[in-house]
C-alpha cells in the first residue's frame, strides 16, 4: 500500500530535494573529498531545520547517503571511498525496489570498471534487487520494466544470476 504525505511533509520533501540540487549544482567541478563534508553538512542542517518526523528523519538520510555514493561512483572513486557508501545505504535500507535496483546497478558498474576488486557481493545484491523486484505484483509496468533493465545490466557486466566469479 503507498504511503500518503501530508501536503506539509510534501512540502519539506521538495525543500530537501531543491537543497540537495542546489547544492549539487554548486559544487559540480569538486573533487569528492571536497563534496562529500558539504552533503554531511547540508543532512545536519536539515535534519535540524527542515525534517519534523522520524520517517522523514530516515528519508533525508538515505536521500543523501544515495547522493554520496552516486557521487563516488560518478567520481570513480577507490573502493576505500566507494566501499563505506554502499555500506551506509545498505545500513539505513531502500525506500523502494527503484532505489535498490540503482545502488545494485552503480555498485555491479562500479565492478566492472575495478576488475580487480572482488564482485561476489556486488553479485549478491543484484540477485537481493531480482528477488524484491519479483515481489512486485505481475501486472506493475515498474516490475517489466526492471526485470528487463535487470537481465541486460547482467548481460552487460556479465553477473548472470547465481554464477559464481571464476578468481
Amino acid at each position: 500500500m503507498p504511503l500518503t504525505l501530508s501536503k506539509s511533509s510534501e512540502h519539506r520533501f521538495m525543500e530537501v530535494a531543491r537543497a540537495v540540487d542546489q547544492l549539487l549544482v554548486k559544487t559540480f567541478d569538486d573533487s569528492f573529498e571536497e563534496l562529500e563534508p558539504k552533503l554531511k553538512a547540508l543532512e545536519r542542517r536539515l535534519l535540524h531545520s527542515v525534517v519534523r518526523t522520524k520517517f522523514e528523519r530516515q528519508e533525508l538520510q538515505r536521500r543523501i547517503a544515495e547522493t554520496i555514493f552516486t557521487e563516488a561512483y560518478g567520481r570513480n572513486c577507490p573502493w576505500h571511498v566507494f566501499g563505506p557508501t554502499l555500506r551506509r545505504i545498505r545500513r539505513l535500507g531502500y525506500s523502494n525496489v527503484e532505489r535498490r535496483y540503482h545502488v545494485a546497478c552503480l555498485y555491479a558498474r562500479w565492478c566492472q570498471r575495478h576488475p580487480q576488486h572482488d564482485n561476489r557481493e556486488a553479485r549478491r545484491l543484484l540477485d537481493e534487487t531480482d528477488r524484491s523486484i519479483r515481489r512486485l505484483p505481475h501486472s506493475n509496468n515498474l516490475r517489466k520494466w526492471l526485470l528487463s533493465a535487470l537481465s541486460e545490466l547482467r548481460v552487460q557486466t556479465g553477473f548472470q544470476s547465481g554464477a559464481t566469479p571464476i578468481r
